[in-house]
């Protein structure tokens, strides 16, 4: 029987060149996030672009190893995320399951009726988001020790 990672997921070149130009998206992202946070009624969006950061991040993971998700496959984030995980291979497991959770939430925040995010909810999601971003920096530079990052 298949599983989601063999009907969702497709080996491609690795890439520490696309890795390298998600992770710079997802810090743009977290940046702009931190700018963001002294304004007053908006959280819902800051909310969004932490989690954009983290999602972004988690394809710089997928990247640095070969794969892609398949646009086509429903469940996208979810399979994004999860595969990261799974490359991840335990490393940062709680912040894993906190973003599978941030996607839920931020799924009903755009798609149905829940609109309050509170601010530990919003420090919580950047400081994931954050961890996220410096771990795949990490990896970036492992497999490519010439590679100059400027993390936050």
């Amino acid at each position: 029987m298949p599983t989601l990672f063999d009907i969702n997921v497709e080996a491609i070149a690795p890439s520490i060149d696309s890795a390298s130009k998600k992770l710079d998206k997802a810090l743009s992202f977290l940046r702009f996030a931190k700018k963001a946070e002294t304004l007053k009624d908006g959280e819902e969006n800051i909310y969004n672009i932490i989690y954009d950061a983290a999602r972004i991040s988690c394809e710089a993971i997928l990247s640095v190893f070969g794969y892609r998700v398949k646009k086509s496959s429903q469940g996208h984030h979810y399979v994004v995320i999860d595969v990261a995980n799974r490359l991840m291979e335990g490393k940062l497991r709680n912040e894993f399951i906190r973003i599978q959770k941030m996607r839920k939430k931020r799924n009903k925040l755009e798609y149905g009726d829940f609109d309050q995010i509170s601010e530990q909810e919003l420090k919580q999601a950047y400081a994931d988001a954050l961890m996220l971003a410096k771990a795949v920096g990490k990896l970036i530079e492992e497999n490519n020790p010439n590679q100059n990052l400027k993390l936050l």
